[in-house]
Parts: structure tokens; C-alpha cells; sequence
């Protein structure tokens, strides 16, 4: 894999150039659709960018595709070795990677397909909020074949928030870049605890601190659909009935339980009124009852959906959340 010295120099962006973005990819026996998602990335209209895999043990052809897609392409590749924990362990080991370059990162499954304008219109949006801690996001385009989707994500329309984020992530990993200051606060809260999902927690992680959430109900990728995939679609009835099947159990409480040890170790970043809706939430999930639900109205914890907010609401009086 290229990773020269001259290579990792072209960090520095002059005044008006596009910033070099890295992407990060995790992968594990990723060959059947690997060399669509990198052949994406070659095709993007932004072509300053760098890809940084962390490969979690694949025994298939993935580390020969991505060996291959390296001396094909003039950007940096560069192979890590997954930590063996998972995709959230996976993800958050490459952005906390002590080499890590500066600048914004955006994030990568290995079996999509990225239209060519993926990565240049998050960073328009990005320099159009200016610096600091923003994360952009994006629709998608479902399906099994990349040329007939078949189904897009919702279009979410309550705006995102930490009330919401503590019950809801609003878009997949693989719509997702931070800016730079997104990465700095990412990277601060560190890897330990590692939280549920890499996706949810950014989105947790940079509305609790104050950041700028940037949803695109664009879509910006075809995002297949397998067997194989963490949490799949988002909309319909099969997918309801499978989110109320997690709850029912207990796998959403482990969940909940994971990304809350997380943002309590990390309240530090957290603004101060998200510091006391985040205790308070912590303090009703050990509680049963009318009470709960009373607090939940009271603190405004939601998901986007009104039926989907009550019916886990009367789920959280059972202490299921």
C-alpha cells in the first residue's frame, strides 16, 4: 500500500483549495461487492482524498482487492489491521489512529455504491456552516441492485437534536463526514467505553456538545441491502416490527446502556443543558411507570416519528429502554 512521506505531504491546503479528505473503511470478507464501493470512490468529482481500511480478519480476497485498487489509483491507501471489535471498535480505531491527518473524514462501507458527487457536496455544506464541530449526513438509495433501487430513506422532518439523538440515530454511517473540528471532538472522547454503533454516537456525540448537525435529504449513495448489513432500512412495517423486536429482547437496552456509559464518560464535552438532559435520562431508565413517561414529555425525547415516540415511550414504563 502507498503511504510515502511525500504522499502524507500534501496535508496542507492553500487558501480556496478543496481540503484533502480522508476516508475511512472498515472491512471484513467484504469481496463480493468491495471492488463496486472502491470503484465508486475513484469515480468521486472531489478527488483529494485518501483511503485509510481497517481490515477486521477478512479470509476472503479483501486484502488483494484493496492491494489491487491501490496500485490503480493515484490517492494513498493504506491497510490497518482491525482491533477485532466490532464495526463501532473498527471504525473508532482508525479516527483515533495516533497518525490520523488533519482535516475532515468521512466514513465508508465496504459493500455501497457512492455517487460522484458524495464526498463534494458534503464539503460544500460543510464550508457553507463555517468552522467548528458540524457532521453531515445524508438520504440513501436501498436496494439489492444499484440499478433499480428500490426504496429511499426516510426524509426525516423534525430537525436533529441531542433529544433526539439519545434514542435515534437520523442517517447510516456511510452518509457520514466530520469536519475537522468534528474530528477533534470525536478523537478527544477517545475509544473507551465503545459505544453501541459508530454512526449513533457521532450524531450523540456532536449534537450534545452543540455542534452543527447537517442533514441532506438528498441521497448520496445506494446503500445495499443483505443480510449481512448492522441495522438496515428504516422505514415500513418489517422494519418496525424488527426495531420493536430488538426492544423487546433487550438487545435496545444493551444499546441504550452502552451509549450512555460512553456519553457519561465523556459529559465534559457535552453543553450544560445537555449535561442535565442526559442525567436525567440515565435516572429514568431505572425507573418504571407512569413516571416515565412523564419524563420523557417533560425532558422531549423523541424519535422522528410521533407513533414510533409513544410506542417506545410506553416501552421505556416497562424499563425496556
Amino acid at each position: 500500500m502507498r503511504d510515502t512521506a511525500q504522499e502524507r505531504g500534501t496535508d496542507m491546503t492553500a487558501a480556496g483549495e478543496t481540503p484533502l479528505v480522508t476516508i475511512l473503511m472498515g472491512t471484513r470478507n467484504g469481496a463480493p461487492h468491495l471492488r463496486e464501493q472502491l470503484d465508486s470512490l475513484a469515480r468521486q468529482t472531489q478527488s483529494r482524498w485518501r483511503l485509510w481500511v481497517g481490515d477486521d480478519g477478512s479470509t476472503d480476497t479483501t486484502r488483494q482487492i484493496l492491494t489491487d485498487f491501490a496500485a490503480s489509483v493515484p490517492q494513498e491507501v493504506r491497510l490497518l489491521d482491525g482491533p477485532g471489535k466490532g464495526v463501532a471498535g473498527n471504525f473508532l480505531a482508525l479516527l483515533c489512529h495516533p497518525d490520523l491527518p488533519p482535516g475532515p473524514v468521512a466514513f465508508s462501507d465496504q459493500d455501497d455504491i457512492w455517487y460522484p458527487h458524495r464526498l463534494a457536496r458534503a464539503l460544500d455544506r460543510l464550508s457553507e456552516a463555517g468552522e467548528g464541530v458540524a457532521l453531515y449526513c445524508s438520504r440513501t438509495e436501498l436496494g439489492t441492485d444499484p440499478d433499480r433501487p428500490r426504496a429511499t430513506s426516510p426524509l426525516w422532518q423534525r430537525p436533529p437534536s441531542f433529544r433526539n439523538a439519545l434514542i435515534q440515530t437520523v442517517a447510516g454511517g456511510n452518509t457520514m463526514v466530520l469536519s475537522e473540528g468534528g474530528v477533534t471532538l470525536a478523537r478527544s472522547a477517545g475509544l473507551d467505553p465503545l459505544p453501541a454503533f459508530h454512526d449513533w454516537w457521532f450524531y450523540q456525540l456532536v449534537s450534545g456538545s452543540g455542534g452543527k448537525i447537517l442533514y441532506d435529504a438528498q441521497p448520496t449513495l445506494f446503500y445495499r441491502q443483505h443480510h449481512h448489513n448492522q441495522l438496515g432500512r428504516n422505514r415500513g412495517f418489517a422494519a418496525r416490527y424488527a426495531r420493536f423486536g430488538t426492544i423487546w429482547q433487550g438487545r435496545y437496552h444493551h444499546w441504550i446502556t452502552r451509549n450512555v456509559r460512553a456519553l457519561q464518560r465523556n459529559s465534559h464535552l457535552l453543553t450544560a443543558e445537555n449535561q442535565a438532559i442526559l442525567a436525567e435520562f440515565a435516572a429514568l431508565r431505572r425507573c418504571k411507570g407512569p413516571q416515565v413517561i412523564a419524563g420523557w414529555q417533560r425532558l422531549g425525547l423523541h424519535r422522528q416519528g410521533r407513533l414510533e415516540t409513544a410506542l417506545m415511550a410506553g416501552a421505556a414504563m416497562l424499563g425496556r429502554i
